[in-house]
């Protein structure tokens, strides 16, 4: 842990730790503008919107789990934040609420301790079951365990829908690294890319969209990767509004930071829900709306920490109103 001498010192290395928060395709959409010391407005830039996110989902449930991670990572430091949660919409994004950092006065959150640990990690997964107490904390979040068998098949379908959805496409052209130092976007390390898969890769974002028959081939990775997991997690919610979405973010981050404070991995399978398939999912849990998936198995393989921006990237003089980059 960083050593700080001064309360800015101190709010920095807090926001610091807090971007490490994950976001769709590490976009990183979430902004501050400081409003005093300790003090700051949250939003959602549009700048860093996907085109396959035209609800804002991703970007809003993303902010969420920024401001979680930096409410945890302030805990493991003796702080803590609080949120007034104010919605409102401008022509650069969503403001979301106004945080204050204050010292912390009771025993920290428990999972402070692992906020650091939380990390994705791509590789396949052994399917060791997992600990019914983490099984129990997952339920407790907000999430639907499922058979990996059972959502197999609508991998296989939303990936090929997904590698024919110019949006998608798009979205990887865009947001795919692959060189070492972009501070954001998906590297292939953390991809988990081989050079063949690589090769692949920037043939399917040249041609902007696949053919069906080229789509289902493409599509048995993701398919591979599901099998080989302990369960499929589907994290539902009540609603949609901004409000919801911001919270599910929040457990989201809970969810993670408890499966790898536990050993287990986790990694995004997003494309079920982005695509059509998503109707399918929801008749698999009993109706519930799902707003984020994700696998969660065991391996002993170690995963690369994707890259980062600056603190001063992410910090806008007033709300609405972004750095430039």
């Amino acid at each position: 842990m960083t050593v700080v001498t001064t309360q800015l010192d101190l709010e920095r290395d807090i926001l610091t730790a807090a971007l490490r928060a994950p976001s769709a395709h590490n976009a990183q959409p979430w902004r501050l503008s400081r409003l005093e010391v300790g003090g700051y407005r949250l939003w959602y830039a549009y700048e860093d919107k996907l085109l396959a996110d035209p609800d804002d989902r991703d970007g809003i449930i993303a902010t969420g789990g920024f401001f979680e991670t930096m409410r945890l990572a302030a805990e493991n430091r003796g702080w803590t934040t609080t949120l007034q949660l104010e919605v409102r919409n401008h022509d650069k994004g969503i403001d979301l609420g106004r945080v204050m950092l204050t010292p912390l006065k009771a025993p920290p959150d428990p999972l402070a301790a692992s906020i650091e640990k939380r990390q994705a990690n791509r590789h396949p997964y052994q399917r060791t079951a997992l600990p019914a107490r983490l099984a129990a904390q997952l339920g407790d979040l907000g999430n639907v365990l499922l058979d990996p068998n059972l959502v197999a098949p609508l991998v296989d379908r939303a990936s090929v829908m997904a590698w024919k959805d110019p949006r998608f496409v798009t979205d990887l052209d865009e947001w795919t690294r692959f060189d070492e130092i972009s501070p954001d976007g998906m590297t292939v390390d953390c991809l988990d890319l081989n050079g063949l898969d690589q090769w692949a890769l920037k043939f399917a974002l040249k041609r902007g969209r696949l053919p069906g028959w080229l789509a289902r081939i493409y599509a048995q990775r993701d398919v591979r990767l599901t099998k080989a997991s302990s369960a499929i997690a589907v994290l539902i919610t009540e609603d949609r509004r901004p409000e919801t979405l911001f919270e599910c973010g929040r457990r989201l981050i809970r969810s993670w930071t408890a499966i790898n404070a536990e050993g287990f991995s986790w990694h995004p399978m997003s494309i079920v829900i982005d695509q059509p398939t998503v109707r399918e999912l929801s008749a698999l849990i009993g109706g519930r709306d799902g707003v984020a998936i994700y696998r969660v198995g065991y391996t002993p393989e170690a995963a690369p920490w994707s890259k980062r921006r600056s603190l001063d990237s992410v910090l806008a003089s007033a709300a609405g109103t972004p750095p430039e980059r």
